[in-house]
């Protein structure tokens, strides 16, 4: 599978994660609007400094703006360096330049990869910003859920939640989780089953979210499995019970039917058997709406305040129809079939 995935790296929080796959043997280019960040990345084997920037301190629009300009060096830089058929694009939601890139990049790569390859796919790998960190970030990131969402052409997202505890250890429990996901058909073999290695693809594919969760022999019980479920390094599962497809390498017995109870019927069920750790994939869930319920009120908490503040230092008068958080952030609305690559490059300019 190292062969098959590559992935694109952007700002700092994607450099960070990138850097971990790098470690493990993956292909990996890094994107960042500064220099000054790409040069942080000590030993590392792709680097492109996207054109015309200078950092974006968390402006989604410069950003956007820099990745149309340059979109075609961009584009030959992927081609050039990750010449696969599956990409995972890294970034925060809640920072600038991989929040403001992210959806779009992903949008304007989708129908490309999917024409250059065999069944290639492009999904999303994103951090949500800690309830703690700024206001700003709480904005951008319900702003790049609302884009992400409404990206046609995406594979999985797998969304890690800074509030779930110190930022660099969930980097590392992460890669590792994923790493041990797409190892299974290699690592996991039974003659009670087999999970291969399309079913993997098939789980990656699935647009929503990508859930992996892990037990370790010794705490092996069904009720640890569907523990996991709830406590883990990922924003929290809805409770709708939307699911496409469930990979399970069990270490010992678990109660599938139990598992169908907590998280719902899937269209289809991999499944295999492990020594070591009980390894539970769930593919295709909903987006964590009640999750990003959060970031929104958090963004829009301090609004009045934050508004009078602007008012008073403030040279001229705000105008005023401009809302503290657009109202179109609320919709979700698909792009058009055959858009484009100009037509998706003005949807996320908004012009």
């Amino acid at each position: 599978m190292k062969k098959k995935i590559g992935f694109i790296a952007i700002g700092q929080a994607g450099g960070n994660i990138g850097r971990l796959f790098e470690e493990r043997g993956f292909s990996v280019l890094y994107l960042n609007t500064s220099k000054e960040d790409l040069q942080t990345l000590k030993n590392v084997k792709h680097t492109y400094h996207i054109a015309g920037g200078d950092g974006c301190h968390k402006d989604r629009l410069t950003a956007k703006r820099l990745v149309a300009e340059d979109f075609e060096n961009i584009s030959r830089e992927i081609q050039e360096k990750l010449n696969v058929p599956i990409l995972y694009v890294i970034f925060s939601s809640g920072g600038g330049t991989g929040s403001g890139c992210g959806p779009m990049l992903i949008d304007l790569l989708a129908e490309e990869i999917a024409e250059r390859t065999d069944g290639g796919m492009v999904g999303a790998i994103t951090v949500i910003p800690d309830e703690k960190e700024s206001v700003k970030a709480q904005i951008n990131c319900y702003e790049c859920f609302t884009e992400l969402m409404a990206i046609d052409g995406i594979a999985s997202t797998l969304a890690v939640d800074n509030a779930k505890g110190d930022k660099l250890s969930l980097n590392r429990q992460f890669v590792s989780a994923f790493m041990d996901f797409i190892a299974i058909p290699d690592q996991c073999r039974d003659e009670r089953g087999n999970i291969d290695k399309a079913e993997i693809e098939e789980a990656l594919r699935a647009k929503g979210m990508l859930v992996i969760t892990k037990v370790p022999v010794r705490d092996n019980t069904t009720a640890a499995v569907l523990g996991s479920f709830r406590e883990n390094i990922f924003a929290p599962i809805e409770p709708d019970r939307v699911i496409r497809y469930i990979a399970l390498a069990a270490a010992g017995t678990v109660d599938v039917d139990a598992v169908y109870k907590e998280v719902g019927i899937p269209v289809d069920v991999f499944q295999t058997y492990s020594d070591k750790t009980t390894i539970c994939c769930l593919s295709g869930l909903n987006y964590p709406k009640t999750r990003l319920e959060t970031v929104y009120k958090k963004a829009v908490e301090h609004q009045e305040l934050i508004l009078k503040n602007m008012q008073a230092t403030s040279a001229g008068k705000l105008k005023t129809d401009v809302n503290f958080l657009s109202a179109k952030a609320a919709e979700v609305t698909p792009p058009k079939p055959k858009t484009s690559r100009l037509e998706l490059m003005r949807k996320y300019m908004g012009q």
